[in-house]
């Protein structure tokens, strides 16, 4: 499903989520950008922008931690 929302609001999102995983996780910025990437939670956050967008910081995080842990992924 393609959203209907700007690049720049995306991008925005996708900060947000790498910055918040990153301090609930004590990881650098750059290695959980580099593991979003890696592991296509990049596509994830965009593809589900419309509904996650809305929810709170800690549901969010649950749900990439979820993802990750679904592929594979040690957290």
């Amino acid at each position: 499903m393609k959203n209907l929302y700007s690049g720049d609001v995306i991008i925005e999102f996708i900060s947000f989520c790498i910055e918040n995983f990153k301090m609930e996780h004590n990881m650098k910025g750059k290695e959980v950008a580099n593991l979003f990437n890696q592991s296509g939670v990049i596509d994830f956050l965009t593809d589900g922008y419309d509904i996650l967008h809305t929810q709170g910081k800690g549901y969010i995080i649950d749900e990439i931690e979820q993802f990750l842990k679904k592929r594979g992924y040690k957290i």
